[in-house]
């Protein structure tokens, strides 16, 4: 089935477009996004979570065909530089809640050529066999992929590749609906990661989109916003981090101040951080890689083959990374500090197409149960050549793989039928793994993980910045991590509407520039209401599908003393401080006790409307 993109606009001003691709079907067809929808959206984040409120029925199984994914794209995707981003949106098969993940490259940008006033692809329903969605400046169509069931993303990356022509698919991982697969774009170097939405995609017997686009969308005059926002990101101070090391640095901010979780997260420090942060990458370090027409150019490629440095893997390679999140828990977290074989298990992730966060945490999980004698395991600390065969069943559900698969929660009561020590041993919220940062040395960060919406997540708010490095607050004690948590979601999650990167610091004012050269008409005010919007939004969701206070939990193991070596040594957090920051921040939000919107507050965020009939008191 294909269908005609017969009116491609002069030039775009205002994108109102979905493309609907219905699987089981075999249908596509082009629709109007409401215009009520775009002004209280405007897309990404806040306009996924309102489709997913309006078109999946509470309830439903996300590996069912009744639950849709939606790939969403911002209105300045393919015009600024550092916005080459989609975020694939669903129901988590993790945890059960709204889930929005995002993944950058060159991809999102050929769709934005291929379809210049689209903001979002909607798949429903399952295709009898395995497809490939492809979109031109002229069609789209399906297509099958039989053959490629089963290949791995960079094979299937280079199955398509062409003249400007980029691709997002899934690999044997999300195949087998591993509930932490991942989708990944370009040639394996990008990824939406978190939460199993490339577990969803299998689902649907969905092996990739393809997009070509061969010239960027006629535009309002943005050329001296564009060059003028270039400049910036290519020698401003605010990122200039991110252009001298990225995410790599962050080793040495963990590390200094107790936050570097090992040995599954009971310990807050390594032995010696030089032998995993960036000046131990930096022997592998063969050049550097960007997003589309972004010039912060944060990837690394790494490749150790003539590098000198010994492991078990001495040839290992990355094209992009690994990134912070990736050392922090495939690495520190599970004992392994030789930079060769980080980089291996890195480079088996991404190609099999796994979160590399919830990965690791799976990885420590089992080492340490293994120890405990609660599982029979030959995968012990510190053991990359055993863990990178873990790996690998994992994404085909071999043997104890199957139950990995399932994520830390899912496996202690499969493999341990629930016991007490293999579900403390499993750090997560609301079934998500938790990222590289120990709340024991960021009261705060416990609150942020807690309270996110798609689970335990480090990209809704990131307090430590602000209390541990920054020193605005006191990272011990309770006092101001509600505020300061709420305003992070918040413009986090007009920056997920935008579907901007959050490396790249469009901020408000940022935004609201960029909006209204290409014809929109609002203000920063009108902006931070769509984030604190967006945010409730998906708050409405969880409330939906049976989530409460309940859920915004800390995971049992940080009321424990934290061994750190550090500033942070012997803390632990105990009930009745995170029950006084979960008061605060629910009071923030105009939230009831437990934790829904009241009815004053979607009044007043104009969403009253969009709200379940049946949502709780």
């Amino acid at each position: 089935m294909s269908q005609s993109i017969t009116e491609r606009p002069e030039q775009v001003t205002e994108l109102t477009k979905l493309l609907r691709v219905n699987l089981s079907e075999r249908s596509i067809q082009v629709e109007e996004i409401s215009k009520e929808y775009r002004d209280k959206f405007v897309s990404g984040k806040g306009l996924g979570a309102a489709l997913l409120l309006d078109e999946v029925d509470a309830g439903v199984d996300p590996l069912s065909p009744e639950n849709n994914l939606y790939f969403m794209f911002g209105p300045i995707t393919g015009f600024a530089p550092g916005t080459s981003r989609y975020a694939a949106i669903t129901k988590s098969p993790l945890t059960g809640t709204f889930v929005d993940s995002y993944s950058g490259g060159h991809f999102p940008t050929m769709v934005r050529y291929a379809l210049p006033d689209f903001l979002a692809v909607a798949f429903e329903g399952v295709a009898d066999d395995p497809v490939a969605l492809r979109i031109t400046e002229d069609e789209v169509a399906l297509e099958d992929a039989t053959d490629l069931w089963g290949a791995d993303t960079k094979e299937t990356a280079r199955h398509f590749s062409g003249r400007n022509t980029k691709v997002a698919c899934i690999g044997p991982a999300g195949e087998n609906r591993v509930k932490f697969a991942t989708i990944t774009s370009d040639e394996g170097t990008h990824h939406a990661g978190r939460g199993g939405v490339g577990a969803v995609m299998g689902s649907k017997n969905l092996k990739a989109v393809v997009a070509t686009g061969n010239a960027p969308p006629a535009a309002p005059d943005i050329q001296e916003l564009k060059v003028e926002h270039t400049q910036r990101l290519g020698t401003s101070e605010e990122v200039s981090w991110a252009r001298n090391g990225g995410t790599q640095l962050i080793v040495d901010w963990t590390q200094e101040v107790g936050a570097l979780p090992s040995h599954n997260w009971t310990r807050g420090t390594i032995d010696d951080a030089d032998d995993l942060n960036i000046d131990a990458f930096s022997a592998g370090h063969v050049g550097t890689d960007s997003c589309f027409g972004c010039p912060v150019a944060c990837g690394h490629v790494v490749d150790f083959e003539d590098s000198g440095v010994d492991g078990s893997f001495k040839g290992a390679s990355v094209d992009w990374g690994p990134e912070y999140e990736t050392i922090g828990m495939m690495g520190a977290n599970t004992d392994i500090t030789n930079v060769t074989e980080v980089t291996e298990l890195a480079n088996l992730a991404d190609t099999l197409g796994m979160d590399t966060i919830s990965l690791g945490n799976v990885l420590s999980w089992l080492m340490e149960v293994a120890e405990r004698g609660l599982v029979e395991s030959d995968l012990s600390w510190g053991d990359a050549e055993t863990a990178a065969e873990i790996v690998r069943r994992i994404a085909v559900r071999d043997g104890i793989g199957d139950a990995l698969a399932e994520g830390t929660a899912g496996a202690a009561e499969i493999l341990c039928d629930g016991h007490p020590d293999a579900r403390e041993a499993a750090v997560e919220v609301k079934g998500m793994e938790l990222p590289a940062y120990e709340p024991r040395a960021s009261f705060g960060m416990a609150l942020a993980y807690a309270t996110s919406d798609r689970g335990g997540c480090h990209q809704r708010a990131w307090p430590i910045g602000s209390d541990a490095f920054g020193g605005e607050r006191d990272p011990y004690d309770t006092a101001g991590h509600a505020a300061a948590v709420v305003e992070e979601q918040d413009e986090n999650a007009l920056t997920f509407s935008m579907v901007s990167c959050s490396f790249t610091a469009y901020n408000y004012e940022r935004v609201c520039e960029w909006l209204n050269v290409l014809g929109y008409d609002l203000t920063v005010e009108e902006l931070h209401t769509i984030g604190e919007r967006a945010w409730n939004m998906t708050r409405l969701f969880n409330v939906r599908e049976g989530f409460s206070r309940e859920d915004d939990a800390m995971p049992e193991r940080f009321t424990r003393p934290l061994e750190s070596g550090g500033p942070a040594d012997g803390n632990a957090i105990d009930d009745a401080q995170f029950e006084t920051m979960l008061d605060d921040y629910y009071e923030a939000r105009g939230w009831t006790d437990e934790g829904v919107p009241t009815a004053e507050t979607l009044e007043r965020l104009e969403i009253d409307s969009l709200a379940p009939s049946d949502r709780p008191a």
